[in-house]
């Protein structure tokens, strides 16, 4: 336990420390956020904040982790995993910089990378971690087993496609407001600490709390009105976090549960679009859904605060239901 907090504490003193220099950094090479301009009018004012905030984070995190970590297979296979998920955010990010332009990569493109990223998780995974291939489901007495296979051979390469891709693409739709998936993210990955460290997984809970203590460091200066952005570097990684951890605790069915939030942006972006196409009419007076309780008048201080309530309700829920149907059951 003392390492957990000891590296959450490091990850949090060390983003917040070079937070103001990272951002200056950033400001005379003139890597700013390019706004949409069909989102809200109350964001066109947040163009040229400087973004890719998510290096910062990755900073805090490896910083942590220097000083508790231990080197083996599991914290390599995590780090490899958020390098790769962050890497893919860092190079949409930077084309969207470049390009001066709110458009980074086609989402065919970063779907293209992003499975990649499931092939090297896939070896990782199961060829020097040893996950199994089974599916632990909350109140089933009996697992579900989907290999065999290793790299997209087997359905539990499937289930870590639709784990990774989908988890990442969730948290990058819920970066919508200032500290939203930050905030989100950080209450996710807290109750994974917890769980990591009830099952004895003391390497995971110690990256995902570094990780927590990151992002409330990063939260210093992305609290409204943000001073910088996370950029899909910063939402990928938290998505490239939440995934594997799901995956190395076998926990893979409640986190749609744990992350719950993220679930509702994405069905939120799904639903508008398939609706709009069939009837020419929309659900939602914008999507992601937090743009429509914008659009609805609400300060967007209060859509974030009232957003992270309901993701604290649903990651109380999900360690709820891990506590009592799986780890009550071993």
């Amino acid at each position: 336990m003392f390492s957990v907090v000891l590296g959450a504490a490091v990850a949090f003193f060390v983003t917040v420390t070079l937070g103001s220099s990272f951002i200056r950094f950033l400001q005379t090479r003139k890597f700013g956020q390019y706004v949409r301009e069909e989102g809200p009018e109350t964001h066109l004012i947040k163009a040229g904040t400087p973004t890719m905030g998510g290096v910062l984070m990755l900073m805090g995190l490896v910083a942590g982790l220097l000083v508790v970590a231990r080197p083996n297979p599991a914290t390599f296979a995590v780090l490899l995993i958020v390098a790769a998920t962050a890497g893919v955010g860092l190079y949409d990010d930077w084309q969207k910089v470049s390009k001066r332009h709110s458009e980074g990569l086609s989402a065919r493109y970063k779907f293209l990378l992003l499975s990649l990223v499931v092939v090297l998780a896939d070896v990782m995974a199961l060829r020097y971690v040893g996950v199994t291939q089974n599916v632990i489901v909350p109140g089933f007495s009996n697992n579900l087993v989907l290999g065999p296979g290793v790299v997209g051979v087997g359905l539990f390469s499937v289930l870590m496609l639709f784990v990774i891709v989908g988890t990442t693409n969730a948290v990058n739709l819920t970066d919508g407001l200032d500290g939203l998936a930050a905030g989100a993210g950080g209450i996710a990955l807290l109750t994974y600490t917890a769980i990591a460290f009830l099952e004895r997984q003391y390497d995971l809970a110690i990256i995902c709390g570094a990780m927590v203590g990151a992002i409330i460091g990063f939260l210093w200066y992305n609290s409204h009105p943000a001073e910088i952005f996370m950029g899909d570097t910063g939402s990928l990684a938290i998505g490239g976090v939440l995934s594997a951890a799901a995956i190395l605790t076998k926990t893979e069915m409640l986190l749609p549960v744990i992350g719950g939030l993220f679930v509702i942006v994405a069905l939120s972006v799904m639903i508008q679009v398939v609706v709009f196409k069939l009837t020419r009419r929309r659900v939602f007076k914008m999507a992601p859904i937090h743009h429509h309780f914008e659009m609805l008048g609400w300060a967007e201080n209060k859509v974030v605060v009232r957003f992270w309530i309901v993701q604290s309700a649903f990651s109380a829920l999900g360690f709820l239901m891990y506590y009592f149907f799986l780890y009550s059951s071993v």
